[in-house]
């Protein structure tokens, strides 16, 4: 029976750990506070915990040696590391003596929420690999043995448990060539060349049983004088069930590693996003000020809509990793599963993408009654993309793909590609008639970067990661079917009895140019200033710029601001929030809408206390901020 984990929160500063402990309550993880490192430990030695928050800085000693301390009594405790102003170095140190993560202060709730999980997921699997592996040693001990002795092959004498391993009576074997009898194919031949080779040694091999089952064993033999004569003695083992712990062992090693893959690819992604969304803006945004230009030549628009295209791909595959490596916080609404997929195949980008497979038909037969599901149908269509994408390819140049869907109640789990619980679900199948998936490959299709496909031409590796992340941080499962007649993806979704949420309609480009009204771009870059300057002044807004939140504030105290585009990460002096806030104190009207190459941040949630509703993520087109900009200028002073 599973427990109800319970976490230790190891913090000096009682109001930041009273907080943390409401939050985590929230989310069903009772914990107990100490506030230094020496009542932690004495609370580890008299209770049970399941994972270990604690503070870098604490009054007794640091928490890089505390987490020493904690390995060395509990190795088996994942410990997450939370820091203020702690170096990359100190970060580093704390997870080479067996931290788990590192989370910087203020502390992103999601962000929070998803490496606790993790944390127990990969320490779960190790604890499982530790148990399999001692298992394994037990199995090799005190397995029994068949003893044979025989002449040759000819069986002399042997115990009962010989007898019983291979299912027959004593009589039917004793004084009989038994090569023959237990030891199919190959085996038969190996087994005779020991024979005549007279070599001793151990064998690993197939035996075949009465009822023609096989399954593997392990002979060892010598040589003996049985009765005044030399013969052989045999030692059989049926090694069925070390066998089985070797796969359960290898496997669990597999998901750690497959863990440890996308922890080292959440880590890059995060520690990068923020400047390389900040390098994108430019090869995305910089075209659009160009294509503005009427006198350009079709010839120099197909060049430049080629170098934002490749901004945007790059763009994409940063958030991919993220998204991969820790999950998506995107907000989930009620969709029916038929209008996601209605949506995307009659998208530009779809068709689009399809006018290169003239030979390939696509064809959508989907369930009228089909039951609503709870998702971010952004990151459905990149599935389907991702799936439709794949199938296309495995056709290549004449054949089908058929996507359908229908409800499903599973009484019982399901054991397919991988075990699907039971339940309530609406299941979408892509299916194709192309060369199908070796089962070689079918085992790694998942892997992040692991791709059959040219890098860089038609795939970065990443599509089929993204498919997995996304099912299953939308509660889901998938199962794989493959052959020489083809390949079908299904992917099955918790069903919702919910009805539909009514989105609002897409805002024609007509309406969105402004009318003189002042627009303050706040950010530390002088190009991103730039950027979003020129595409506000062609969009018919007055903009002004401010490289720091000081310099934002006095302009905004001696100009009239209509509202302010504004970064969220300002490395000189105040962030974004902190500058909004002083904003705030002169003028609680001022509208604002955020901008920023990185939105798992802390500071997002408190921005959005203080009535900003508006977010733009790095790099960005014009059209994106020209709805920002003109839903925020429309928006009620407090909820902009």
């Amino acid at each position: 029976m599973q427990t109800t984990p319970h976490i230790l929160l190891v913090d000096d500063e009682q109001r930041f750990a009273e907080s943390l402990q409401l939050i985590l309550m929230a989310e069903d993880y009772p914990s107990t506070i100490a506030n230094n490192a020496n009542a932690a430990l004495e609370l580890l030695k008299k209770r049970t915990f399941s994972l270990v928050l604690l503070d870098v800085d604490l009054p007794d000693m640091n928490g890089v040696q505390l987490i020493s301390h904690i390995k060395k009594l509990f190795p088996m405790l994942p410990v997450i590391m939370m820091t203020g102003n702690a170096t990359v170095e100190t970060a580093v140190e704390a997870m080479k003596i067996g931290a788990y993560d590192y989370l910087q202060k203020p502390i992103v709730h999601d962000l929070l929420k998803v490496t606790i999980q993790k944390a127990m997921h990969y320490y779960r699997l190790e604890k499982k690999l530790e148990a399999s592996e001692k298992r394994f040693k037990t199995l090799s001990e005190a397995a029994r043995e068949g003893i044979a002795i025989h002449d040759k092959g000819v069986l002399i004498e042997a115990n009962q448990h010989l007898f019983e391993m291979f299912g027959y009576h004593n009589d039917e074997l004793l004084g009989r060539n038994i090569v023959k009898m237990l030891f199919p194919g190959d085996s038969y031949f190996q087994v005779i060349q020991k024979i005549k080779e007279g070599n001793f040694g151990t064998l690993e091999t197939e035996g075949k049983k009465k009822n023609n089952s096989l399954f593997p064993l392990e002979i060892r033999s010598n040589e003996i004088e049985f009765n005044g004569q030399q013969v052989t003695v045999s030692a059989i083992r049926d090694i069925t069930d070390r066998k089985n712990s070797e796969r359960e062992k290898l496997e669990l090693q597999e998901n750690l590693a497959k863990s440890s893959k996308l922890e080292a690819l959440g880590l890059m992604a995060g520690s990068v996003a923020h400047d390389l969304n900040n390098i994108l803006s430019g090869i995305v945004s910089y075209p659009e000020i160009v294509l503005m230009d009427n006198d350009l030549s079709d010839k120099h628009r197909k060049y430049i809509l080629g170098i934002q295209d490749a901004g945007k791909r790059a763009a994409s595959v940063v958030s991919d990793l993220i998204s991969i490596a820790r999950g998506t916080t995107t907000p989930k609404i009620i969709k029916s599963p038929n209008t996601i997929i209605t949506d995307h195949l009659s998208s530009i980008e779809h068709m689009d993408y399809i006018t290169r497979f003239p030979g390939i038909t696509i064809q959508a037969d989907l369930t009228n009654n089909l039951q609503n599901m709870r998702c971010s149908d952004m990151h459905i269509k990149k599935v389907l993309m991702n799936l439709l994408g794949n199938a296309l390819e495995a056709v290549s140049r004449e054949g089908s793909i058929v996507i359908t869907t229908t409800n499903i109640h599973l009484e019982k789990s399901l054991v397919a590609y991988e075990t699907i619980e039971a339940g309530q679900y609406v299941k979408i199948t892509i299916s194709d008639d192309g060369t199908g998936i070796t089962q070689t490959n079918i085992e790694r299709i998942f892997e992040p970067f692991y791709s059959k496909k040219i890098m860089g031409k038609s795939g970065t590796g990443l599509g089929l990661a993204i498919v997995w992340s996304t099912v299953h941080d939308h509660d889901g499962f998938i199962n794989v079917i493959s052959g020489a007649s083809g390949t079908s993806f299904e992917l099955y979704f918790p069903a919702t009895t919910e009805l539909e949420t009514i989105t609002n309609p897409v805002i024609s480009l007509n309406t969105l140019q402004g009318n003189g009204e002042v627009v303050l771009v706040v950010d530390d870059q002088r190009s991103q200033c730039l950027i979003a300057c020129n595409l506000l002044k062609n969009l018919g807004y007055v903009p002004i710029q401010a490289t720091n939140g000081k310099k934002a504030i006095e302009m905004c105290k001696n100009t009239s601001v209509d509202v302010v585009v504004l970064d969220m990460v300002l490395e000189q002096g105040m962030n974004g929030r902190q500058t909004y806030e002083q904003m705030l104190l002169n003028d609680q009207s001022q509208k604002a809408i955020v901008v920023s190459g990185f939105s798992e941040d802390d500071e997002i949630s408190k921005i959005k206390t203080l009535g900003v509703s508006h977010f733009v993520k790095k790099p960005y087109t014009v059209n994106q901020l020209a709805v920002a900009v003109k839903q925020s200028l429309k928006s009620v002073p407090g909820n902009h």
